[in-house]
């Protein structure tokens, strides 16, 4: 009895210390996804809540650590880093890979195209984006899981900027690529500088006007103090895409890529319901504070996307890629009623 009571015992012990290290494999088991952005933005914000509740649907077998932009590599470089295992995936703006292909811009924001967050995000799950995406990721060894947006952009002026022909010589801030050749084309004077530098340039009059973010997210940043005319839901839609090594994606079980899959299209809904419902609020302070909030009419909506969509074919030359994006682009926007 008691030799039996001692076996197991130290089959209990065995199967505890079997447990541990079996417990201990799993902890270990980390994706490090790199974000495109700093830690103080909403939108990271935003993505780091996301990683949090994933993680408790996970529930220990794999846990994801979203890490700040260009805390490991650039952000122009994950997908080589994905490639070489210094990080697992991305969470990012697919424009910042345009070196590698001029056709990821257009893939990435189709600027002065879609006018609502749903429009976009229908495209990607239904209109071909998330398949014309993985088609091109194949080539990196890389698995999409999705394309989420955080909203329309709104512009940032210092001067009320109410038809396309009141850009005629205004200084604006614009990442190089479609947003800059489009605003060119309305006659504005275009200039690229990072994100950290606006509001010193709009403050010095460097610039006139900056193309940044959402409106409740450039009042947070505190544009607005120093640029009193926003123009509200104006001109650009990007994707915030969530990219994973195809390696790491395809050692996961089908139940946990479903988990992810899923959850990152929750990721969307999160982003722009937030958005939606502070708006109000963040807008009326800004009133009260001397912000006037503009709204273009459906005609001079028109007018800039009448540009665009010439910005948009010149562009499409590109690449073979960017000629894909600019045929999904607008055949789903023709589906949508938005192009005739």
């Amino acid at each position: 009895m008691l030799k039996r009571h001692t076996l197991v015992s130290k089959v209990a012990v065995l199967g505890m210390a079997l447990g541990a290290l079996s417990s201990n494999a799993l902890a270990e088991d980390v994706w490090k996804i790199q974000s495109h952005l700093p830690t103080g933005h909403i939108v990271y914000q935003a993505e780091e809540a996301w990683v949090n509740n994933v993680n408790e649907m996970l529930g220990g077998r794999l846990r994801l650590e979203l890490l700040p932009g260009g805390s490991v590599v650039a952000a122009s470089e994950t997908i080589d880093a994905m490639g070489y295992g210094i990080i697992d995936g991305d969470i990012t703006s697919p424009a910042y890979f345009a070196g590698l292909d001029k056709g990821f811009a257009m893939l990435a924001d189709l600027v002065g195209g879609y006018t609502d967050w749903t429009q976009a995000f229908a495209w990607c799950e239904f209109g071909g984006g998330k398949e014309l995406f993985q088609e091109v990721y194949d080539n990196y060894d890389i698995h999409f899981v999705g394309c989420s947006n955080a909203g329309i952009e709104s512009l940032i002026a210092k001067k009320p900027i109410r038809t396309v022909a009141d850009f005629q010589g205004v200084k604006v801030r614009a990442p190089s690529g479609l947003a800059s050749e489009i605003f060119s084309d309305m006659g504005a004077a275009p200039l690229n500088m990072g994100m950290a530098d606006i509001y010193s340039a709009l403050e010095k009059g460097v610039i006139d006007a900056a193309d940044a973010s959402s409106y409740v997210m450039n009042s947070a940043a505190g544009y607005h103090e120093v640029a009193k005319y926003p123009i509200v839901d104006f001109h650009s839609l990007p994707v915030l895409s969530m990219s994973v090594s195809k390696k790491k994606w395809d050692a996961q079980p089908k139940d946990i890529q479903q988990i992810i899959t899923t959850a990152y299209r929750d990721l969307t809904v999160q982003i722009n319901l937030s958005d939606m419902v502070s708006r109000g609020e963040v807008m009326e302070k800004d009133k009260a504070e001397g912000v006037e909030p503009i709204y273009w009419s459906a005609e001079e909506q028109n007018k800039m996307r009448e540009i665009a969509k010439g910005v948009w074919l010149e562009a499409s030359k590109e690449s073979d890629l960017a000629h894909k994006a600019y045929e999904s682009h607008v055949n789903f926007m023709k589906r949508l009623g938005l192009l005739e």
